[in-house]
């Protein structure tokens, strides 16, 4: 490859930035090109525009639109940055395009490229295949991925769908918003805004031929960007310059955004599942006797505790009047799948719940509570894909599969548990032919070992703090043990004083005369282990620590 000048690559890499600035003197300027154009040539006005940063013609069958970036050309103005706010009349703090720092070459030859991105317009789009309100639609002639400001809920589901985080939550005005490569200078022939503004040249448009960028995308695009494979992104970076190892510059990413809604929603979802499912168990291995006394309680603070789950989901929209849409994407979006299924475990929660309280039958009541439950089994599964298909290390299926599941045992054991004891003493039943009818201990052992699993399994991530680990998931332990190194330390303080709170419950309603003794125990052993359950789905969230584009916000 050649430079300007006519230097090969090999003699490139000796020159001094006084030889570059010489041979870039030596090309033709833009008024040279200009003049040696033929005399007979009509020309607009923005005949540059049209000509060297657009291609000429549409995308044809198997292209697309696709942002190219020269590397070695951009100067890290951000003149796109700011074209493409005025342009867009984007509101203050909010913006579709962010320019980072790469650098490279080591101690005797280092250097660095500042690095220019906005939304790459995808091959296969994440943010479109994980929008529940169908928010998003791709130009099939394009290629170009769209918005739509109407349809959006606000959910904020597509930012963590897409690998390079590209759409940005707007809180003035409820929704995410992103780039469209300025469609509508494009269908007029001009170029998009962070084209047109750049003085370097350094962005362009050109048709992309798709399965080329399939081939292509075996890496990430630039420095510790995501892997291109997740998205296949249309946007080509070129450089003559490739030294290795490069690396993004610039402070590493701090915690993730907590999201309390989600957090809140995720833990009681799966403590109103388990305690459906605790219940039916044990109901079908002691028979009346057994679950006579809570049936009906248990129902209800099953039905009660998923109905304040699905509330509180409600709170993370930015635009909850349109709640409604969330579902309109169920055959493509796990988020969807999700909300449909906690809604038919509200409901059929609430049909079972009703049908004890009715005192309809057992068959009935049998039938509409292995329904919830079996509707609430699906929905926690569906809560786990929701966030293993975005592609993140510490949302991988089997962390986030054993989280969620050990959340819904040891949670659903435990009220399960306080439940029935609750139960025989406001019956009056507390003698001790009635205790010796509840499984105490082995409800308390199983929300023990449950919930000492799942502390293991938290810790485990710390192993990552030493050399060699993937780096996704070593940020993640860096996070844990210093931002995060508070919340770390009640979340295990917290599990660790539930686990043996559990383990006392059982001693202490050995007897009738303890049974008051034995509740008190029980529900503090479960207050604590909710609280450690919230400080832990706060972390899952704010330890999340993905790859991302230089200069990408946090």
């Amino acid at each position: 490859m050649t430079v300007a000048g006519g230097l090969d690559q090999a003699g490139a890499d000796e020159l001094t930035p006084i030889d570059h600035y010489l041979a870039q003197q030596a090309d033709l300027s833009p008024v040279e090109r200009f003049i040696r154009r033929p005399a007979s040539e009509t020309l607009p006005s923005q005949a540059r525009y049209h000509r060297e940063l657009v291609p000429l013609t549409r995308p044809g069958p198997g292209q697309q639109y696709g942002f190219v970036v020269d590397l070695d050309a951009c100067t890290g103005c951000k003149a796109c940055v700011t074209a493409c706010h005025v342009m867009n009349g984007l509101d203050d703090g909010e913006s579709f395009r962010s320019v980072g720092v790469v650098r490279a070459g080591g101690a005797e030859r280092p250097y660095q490229q500042t690095v220019t991105a906005s939304c790459h317009h995808c091959v296969d789009p994440a943010c479109l295949k994980g929008c529940p309100a169908k928010a998003y639609e791709k130009d099939p002639v394009t290629g170009v991925v769209a918005h739509l400001d109407e349809s959006c809920i606000g959910c904020r589901y597509c930012t963590m769908t897409c690998p390079y985080e590209v759409p940005r939550y707007n809180p003035a005005r409820g929704i995410v918003r992103k780039c469209d490569l300025c469609t509508d200078r494009l269908e007029a022939g001009e170029a998009p805004a962070c084209v047109q503004a750049c003085p370097s040249g350094a962005i362009s448009v050109d048709v992309v031929e798709v399965a080329a960028a399939r081939a292509a995308s075996d890496g990430p695009l630039v420095a510790g960007a995501p892997p291109s494979p997740i998205t296949v992104p249309a946007t080509t970076y070129r450089s003559a310059r490739t030294p290795a190892p490069p690396q993004p510059a610039g402070a590493p990413a701090g915690p993730g955004q907590a999201h309390p809604p989600l957090a809140v929603m995720l833990v009681l979802t799966q403590l109103a599942v388990g305690t459906s499912v605790v219940g039916l168990a044990v109901a079908a291995l002691g028979g009346d006797s057994v679950a006579g006394p809570s049936r009906t309680t248990n129902a209800v603070v099953a039905l009660a505790v998923g109905l304040v789950a699905l509330a509180a989901s409600v709170l993370h929209l930015g635009r909850p009047e349109r709640a409604f849409r969330a579902v309109l994407g169920i055959r493509r979006s796990w988020l969807s799948r999700e909300i449909v299924a906690f809604g038919a475990f509200a409901a059929l929660a609430a049909a079972h719940a009703g049908s004890v309280l009715a005192g309809v039958g057992s068959p009935l009541e049998n039938l509409l509570g292995a329904l919830a439950a079996l509707a609430g089994v699906t929905g926690v599964a569906c809560s786990v894909l929701v966030y293993a298909v975005t592609a993140r290390a510490w949302w991988a299926v089997p962390t986030t599969g054993a989280k969620f599941t050990l959340t819904a045992v040891a949670s659903g054991c435990a009220t399960a548990l306080v439940v029935a004891l609750g139960s025989s003493l406001a019956a009056g039943t507390t003698g001790a032919g009635a205790v010796a009818t509840i499984p105490v201990a082995p409800l308390a052992l199983l929300a023990a070992l449950a919930t000492g699993a799942q502390l293991l399994w938290e810790a485990a991530v710390l192993r990552h703090l030493r050399p060699g680990s993937p780096d996704e998931l070593r940020r993640t332990a860096v996070l844990l043990t210093r931002e995060l190194r508070t919340t770390t330390q009640w979340r295990f303080a917290t599990g660790g004083l539930s686990l043996l709170a559990l383990v006392a419950v059982a001693p202490a309603t050995a007897s009738a005369a303890t049974a008051g003794t034995g509740l008190a125990v029980a529900v503090a052993a479960t207050a604590l282990l909710l609280a450690g359950q919230l400080l832990e789905r706060s972390q899952f969230f704010t330890a999340v620590a993905p790859a991302r584009m230089p200069g990408q916000p946090a």
